[in-house]
């Protein structure tokens, strides 16, 4: 149907009865996706997430340094009263942060599993880096309401300092690490803990009450002697007397010296995987946006981010893009005849 138009008078557009709701509704969403694109952004280089990591790595750093103060008494009979309000102006912040992680993680432009509104937002608070937070700001919360003796809640906000672990990618690499190799690892603690058990009954034995200090009057009590001589640290406090207890901890503590170093020589091969992986992945990548024998603006964007989530170094991501390179160019095929140097047929 047509409308006629009277001169002077302006022409509305029909809306529904619901924009208001609607707009509002947008207005929410782009709020909210906005909070995830600053607080679960790779791009460093974006202002506010910069300004906001900074904030944050700040604020940590200035807690843990604010929690050591206060275990001073003088410090804390004069000062007491400003690291309080120091320490409430931080949970605050560092509430405020963990109920806006909560909320934008279904918006994390990086996290498809998280979208579904509840489920995700649950799932999201079970990550380790979730639930570090959460500890961050749990202990006050337990203190206020004297759930906590105070001693013990000044060391636990001490956990603020894993929040940095978020900000590291270092530590990223070796929290990846310990997950991927925790049953070799465990395996290998586990031999450790049958040779501290056997160690300790073997010295109880051999000493026992006869023993004139008494440090191996029990297997339990025997197990401080094992640690210390297992370690090779040798404190001195507690050693045998007799020739087959001297003998003992010979024999144990050249033993040990292999074993103890069994969890670092695996932690350090898995390091060496998880870099090697990285590079390759990396390779991948360059590979790909070469496929078509140049880098477009899309495809720099894209081993940017890889860059920021591997953390590497600029001169090992040069050092990938020549070696690809010097690769691809020796493979590419001969202009004249077609063929590529390792087909058969082709002339050197």
């Amino acid at each position: 149907m047509l409308v006629a138009h009277v001169p002077g008078e302006k022409i509305m557009a029909e809306t529904p009865n619901n924009a208001g709701p609607v707009a509002s509704d947008s207005t929410f969403r782009r709020t909210r996706r906005r909070v995830a694109d600053v607080l679960f952004s790779r791009n460093k280089d974006e202002a506010w997430t910069r300004v906001v990591d900074i904030s944050l790595i700040l604020l940590i750093a200035l807690n843990v340094v604010a929690v050591m103060l206060d275990s001073v008494h003088t410090i804390h009979v004069s000062y007491g009263v400003y690291l309080h309000t120091f320490e409430l102006v931080s949970v605050l912040v560092f509430s405020l942060e963990y109920v806006l992680r909560i909320w934008s993680a279904v918006d994390n432009p990086w996290q498809a599993q998280y979208r579904r509104p509840l489920v995700g937002r649950l799932r999201f608070a079970g990550t380790a880096m979730a639930v570090i937070d959460l500890l961050a700001i749990l202990p006050f919360y337990l203190g206020a309401f004297g759930l906590m003796d105070l001693r013990f809640l000044r060391v636990l906000r001490l956990l603020r300092i894993f929040k940095l672990t978020r900000y590291s990618g270092s530590m990223t690499l070796l929290f990846q690490v310990l997950r991927a190799e925790a049953r070799t690892v465990g395996a290998a603690l586990f031999v450790l803990l049958l040779m501290l058990v056997i160690a300790s009954s073997l010295a109880f034995m051999v000493e026992g009450v006869s023993h004139p200090g008494g440090g191996f009057a029990s297997i339990p009590e025997a197990m401080y002697w094992g640690v210390i001589t297992m370690t090779t640290v040798g404190y001195g406090d507690v050693v045998p007397s007799s020739p087959a207890g001297k003998l003992l901890t010979s024999v144990l503590a050249i033993i040990s010296v292999a074993m103890v170093a069994l969890p670092a020589g695996i932690l350090a091969s898995g390091f060496t995987s998880a870099v090697q992986r990285r590079r390759e992945q990396m390779e991948d990548k360059i590979e790909e946006a070469l496929a078509d024998g140049s880098f477009s603006a899309e495809d720099e964007a894209e081993i940017a981010d890889l860059v920021e989530r591997l953390n590497m170094s600029e001169a090992d991501v040069r050092a990938i893009r020549m070696s690809v390179h010097r690769d691809m160019g020796d493979a590419r095929p001969c202009p004249h005849c077609g063929r590529k140097p390792d087909e058969p047929g082709t002339q050197p």
